[in-house]
């Protein structure tokens, strides 16, 4: 696993080299909802034959506000909102957390053989949980990596994401 994310950074500082002009601007928006799509630009979805299922926990209202973007921008999701308690029974690829504690998102993320790509608004350092934590920054909304929960998906995301938000922290 260490092997893995060190190569990661190997390659990433490479790629940070020629691309970081490029990039460095490309997600300063003031929503979580744009953010997500951006991010899920990225994401490679070969494993997945139909639409990904894109699962709000326990957030109706989120749900709903992503359901807007969506329609808003064109981007094509199933969204739906789910409880924690009926997850099980959903066929999600991305979970969106809003309201559990980081600790709650690994538990959750670790009931599954292959976790999906995660998501959270309310897990500020990232350390452990979802895979992309989204926070504001100033008047915009920024993004950290959890490079560990991230290998643990069956998601290949491209490697330019990871990038932004390296350049979004400095």
């Amino acid at each position: 696993m260490h092997h893995l994310i060190d190569k990661c950074r190997v390659t990433l500082c490479v790629l940070l080299a020629t691309i970081t002009p490029v990039l460095s601007h490309a997600l300063s928006t003031q929503s979580f909802e744009v953010t997500t799509f951006s991010i899920l630009s990225y994401a490679n979805w070969k494993t997945i034959v139909t639409t990904p299922t894109l699962c709000v926990v326990d957030n109706p209202a989120l749900a709903t506000q992503f359901k807007t973007v969506q329609q808003q921008n064109g981007h094509k999701y199933n969204i739906i909102a789910s409880s924690l308690n009926a997850l099980d029974k959903s066929s999600c690829n991305i979970l969106f957390f809003s309201t559990l504690s980081p600790k709650a998102e690994q538990k959750v993320l670790n009931s599954y053989n292959t976790p999906p790509l995660s998501f959270s608004s309310n897990n500020i350092t990232c350390e452990i949980g979802s895979s992309f934590c989204l926070y504001r920054k100033k008047q915009h909304t920024s993004f950290k990596v959890n490079m560990s929960s991230l290998s643990e998906t069956a998601v290949h995301v491209d490697p330019r994401v990871l990038l932004l938000a390296k350049s979004m922290e400095q």
